[in-house]
């Protein structure tokens, strides 16, 4: 166990340390001897804390030591008194900083080049003052100490970490102690260089040099992140270890950790030897590994293979997880306790003890309870039992609730775009509702989808976490009392109380394995904004006090028209430009309007949508529809052409619902037709009656109403990975209202994913579309609202629309569609998979006389950022003259 006097004592040794490196500091050539007096002090000092609980003997100690490490740098000195001045002239500082966990850091620019007989001299004496301290150290009286690691300065010796009987290592002090104590030594570089090698937790990094024309023309947007890279690092082999879990799972630490090693910090093996034993020591720690024992070899400049004996692990042997407060018996915090990270006889992971901590902490914040605090956090390792007893106890408080939102502009001289009563439909709470996380950020996912406002800020006025002292363990609180009854000075009494109680509080657990910090209860709001601190703080003490969390929103609607352009191709419609115009407030009710507008070879079309919310801004809205396209259709056959205008207006009721329920949607829409037969000797005769009709009649108008359910299950909306989507869909007309024949037409469709295996990499895609044409005259129905297959959508390996009943080689349009697909993909590259499909069917005759059509293919994938893209070739195989025909597409499976 740490002796609580350390902290106290290491003070006094720090001001002596500096004291020492401030002395040298004007002697550039004994910079080195100076620092190593300093790392031998400061580590003979670590190592008598831990050794003597009498802070006098410690003291005495210490104070013949310091005599010691002054004559030698006073040696030094004698020997390099020619070369001084020209020395300090060079040298301005050789300490720009003195920090308590990383204890210094030198700035190569300020050391002029050392003279290499001389540094070997130099380090010769330091190597003997650390042996004289360590003989010095066996002469003192001895006590258990929390973790012994007997340290080598030769490469081909093994550390073997020795765990004295009965001894009770605390996780959350100890790992503390050792962060904050450990101290490193430089390695001093040529001139020019600022950067330090031998510290592998450094991100040291080097210019990139100048890129040409078109690399920064194409990756202009990342010119921050690409004017370094980090230094090479060395490559880890780590042996010794068997296949069970938690043995791989030491190996792959250890080689995690040293895998950080720069290869310059690596050069010179015997000093680069500590710290590497530290960091592996450390890692196999993390993973409950406290009595491995390793064997270092470099095998060349690069490589260095790390021979580990495990032996025993530690194992959970108790574990308490224990809540209280008006929070304890909430099922938030409730299936933490039943199904922990850790079990009782697992090895002990530092990092799934930090999960479980970060669980805790996430669940009050995201549950309300901003009240709460930690009793006590606690791990205790005894050895050579090698086990571990967990004391997890928290206090969750009382929950709040949520108050009203209140809305503000950026700019408080702007008045509001939108009556308060449609702002109000976009909270999805009530004033007085239990406060949790997914409201918050429910109501700023709805105001991004509104598409009101450029931006929207929700800010969460959370009260400052409270911070009380940690309930001590019985031993600990047992040593604290011993401590406070030999100290005689009530000062230094007090101090020693401050620091015990600090050693509780203020653990840093990041050198932790998996552990991640823990911001949750530390974050006082969710969103900056330009509040004053003043406001801030009256706030935060009226949601203490009334238990009531004020939500502010800070909205911006300064550019509310927008225009989009883009190009593209598409197999079926070849290049074709888009452009897309937004009006996203037209008033203060919240209407909008948008407007498209799309040209390519064979299909133009130009349409707009006015959208009035009704019942809600986001899930129930009213759309007045208008529009008009012109497509030529040139595959019919014969040499025959067709023209086909149509203009389409209508309205339409959207009910959506969340994600997983059915959306609703009911319309009415007229449509007018307009057919232009074109072509070369055309015999008129030949032609079978169903496309006289188109000939005779060119006109073909429609009045249908409409209603369409459908439904989405997906685990994702831009790449799923797994989901179901199915809709069904009637539309009817009647001759007598304004429709060339009585019709019904009856869709529904299909579609699926389903992945397995590790990181989903096996993948099975289906589709399947059937319909049905209700009517006593097909040969009236409208040319367009005829059924057809074939294409990117449909059959692969046939063009657009190209498959229905023919007569006379004339594409007559189906009154029955029945279209299947199925696929397989492989993920060989993370997002890049390879497919294999095939489709069957075709728009049928209501007999089902016409031919079934069959399509195979390969493809390959991509899940990009904006959805999957997919490129497939495809073959025709029931023709006799097989066609095989590329398709191109971008957009959801689903």
């Amino acid at each position: 166990m740490p002796n609580p006097n350390k902290k106290i004592l290491n003070r006094s040794l720090l001001a002596v340390a500096i004291d020492d490196l401030l002395y040298v500091s004007r002697h550039g050539k004994t910079v080195l001897l100076g620092i190593s007096c300093v790392f031998s002090t400061l580590s003979y000092a670590e190592d008598m804390v831990l050794s003597s609980p009498d802070s006098s003997l410690v003291d005495t100690a210490i104070e013949k030591h310091e005599q010691q490490q002054t004559q030698q740098i006073q040696d030094a000195l004698q020997q390099q008194a020619e070369n001084a001045q020209t020395d300090q002239q060079n040298l301005n500082t050789a300490l720009q900083e003195f920090q308590t966990e990383a204890v210094y850091q030198l700035n190569d620019a300020d050391i002029p080049p050392v003279d290499q007989n001389m540094l070997n001299e130099i380090n010769q004496i330091a190597v003997e003052a650390q042996q004289e301290a360590k003989q010095q150290e066996q002469q003192l009286p001895t006590v258990q100490q929390a973790i012994n690691a007997q340290k080598t300065d030769s490469s081909s010796q093994e550390a073997i970490f020795v765990a004295p009987q009965e001894q009770q290592a605390k996780v959350d002090q100890l790992m503390q102690e050792l962060q904050a104590d450990q101290i490193e030594l430089p390695q001093f570089q040529a001139s020019g260089s600022s950067e330090d090698p031998s510290n592998p937790q450094t991100s040291a990094m080097t210019e990139t040099k100048k890129r040409g024309f078109f690399a920064r023309l194409f990756r202009r947007g990342n010119d921050n992140n690409e004017q370094v890279e980090a230094l090479p690092k060395i490559n880890v082999t780590v042996t010794g270890t068997s296949s069970e879990p938690d043995e791989a799972l030491l190996a792959e630490n250890i080689d995690a950790k040293l895998s950080t090693f720069t290869v310059d910090a690596f050069e010179d093996f015997n000093v680069a030897l500590p710290q590497i034993r530290n960091m592996a020591t450390l890692a196999a720690q993390a993973v409950g590994y406290y009595e491995s024992e390793f064997k270092f070899t470099k095998k060349d400049e690069n490589d260095l293979v790390v021979d580990v004996k495990p032996k025993e692990p530690v194992t959970v042997k108790s574990q308490l997880i224990e809540f209280s407060g008006a929070g304890a018996t909430r099922p938030a915090f409730q299936v933490i306790s039943v199904v922990p990270d850790l079990n009782e006889g697992d090895v002990f992971n530092h990092g799934l003890y930090e999960t479980t901590k970060n669980r805790i902490s996430s669940a009050a914040s995201d549950q309300g309870y901003f009240d709460a605090y930690w009793r006590m956090h606690d791990a205790k390792v005894t050895l050579p039992e090698n086990t571990a007893d967990i004391s997890l106890k928290y206090e969750t408080g009382e929950r709040y609730v949520l108050n009203g939102v209140e809305f503000r502009m950026s700019d408080p001289d702007k008045p509001f775009p939108l009556r308060r009563s449609v702002l109000e439909k976009l909270v999805p709470f009530k004033e007085g509702d239990d406060y949790t996380s997914w409201r918050v950020s429910l109501l700023s996912n709805n105001l991004i989808n509104s598409r009101y406002f450029n931006y929207a800020l929700v800010n969460v006025i959370k009260p400052d976490p409270i911070d009380k002292p940690l309930e001590l363990p019985d031993d600990v609180k047992e040593i604290l009392q011993q401590s406070q009854a030999q100290q005689n000075d009530a000062t230094t009494s007090e101090n020693n109380d401050q620091v015990a109680v600090e050693s509780q509080q203020v653990v840093d657990e990041t050198v932790f394995a998996g552990a991640q910090d823990d911001q949750t209860l530390k974050t006082a709001s969710d969103a900056d904004t330009s509040q004053n601190d003043d406001e801030n703080e009256q706030l935060k003490a009226k949601a203490r006090e009334e238990k009531k969390i004020p939500v502010i929103v800070y909205l911006n609607a300064d550019t509310l028209n927008n225009l989009e352009t883009g190009i593209g191709y598409g197999t079926d419609t070849g290049v074709r430009l888009r452009t897309q115009y937004r009006r996203s407030i037209v008033n203060d009710r919240g209407h909008s309007f948008d407007a498209n507008m799309e040209l390519s070879q064979v299909r133009q079309s130009i349409d707009g949508r006015y959208m009035i919310p009704y019942k809600d801004p986001l899930n129930d809205y009213f759309n007045i529809v208008g529009g008009y396209e012109r497509e030529v259709r040139g595959d019919i056959g014969q040499g025959v052409e067709l023209d086909i205008e149509s203009a389409v207006v209508g309205a339409e009721r959207t009910i959506k619902r969340p994600l997983g329920e059915w959306q609703h949607n009911l319309s009415v829409r007229y449509r007018l037709d307009r057919i232009t037969t074109k072509g070369d000797n055309i015999d008129y005769d030949d032609i079978p009656d169903a496309f006289k009709v188109i000939s005779s009649d060119p006109e073909q108008e429609s009045l249908l109403f409409g209603y369409e359910i459908s439904r989405t299950n997906q685990d994702n909306r831009v790449n799923p990975t797994k989901g179901f989507r199915q809709f069904y869909r009637a539309e009817a007309g009647s001759k007598s209202l304004l429709t060339e024949t009585d019709m019904a037409i009856l869709s529904a469709g299909w579609r699926f994913i389903y992945s397995l295996g590790e990181n989903a990499d096996h993948q099975f895609v289906g589709r399947g579309d059937l319909g049905y044409i209700v009517t006593d005259n097909f040969d009236q129905v409208p040319y367009n609202l005829r059924y057809f297959a074939g294409g990117d959508q449909s059959i692969r390996g046939y063009d657009y629309k190209s498959l229905s009943p023919k007569e006379d080689d004339l594409l007559l349009g189906g009154q029955v569609l029945a279209v299947g697909s199925l696929e397989y993909n492989y993920q060989f590259k993370e997002g890049w998979r390879a497919a294999v499909f095939t489709d069957v069917g075709n728009a049928y005759d209501k007999d089902f006389k016409t031919e079934t059509k069959y399509g195979v293919g390969l493809g390959l994938r991509w899940a990009s950022p904006i959805g999957p893209i997919r490129i497939d070739v495809g073959a025709g195989i029931s023709e006799d003259s097989i066609p095989i025909r590329l398709h191109f597409f971008i957009g959801p499976p689903l």
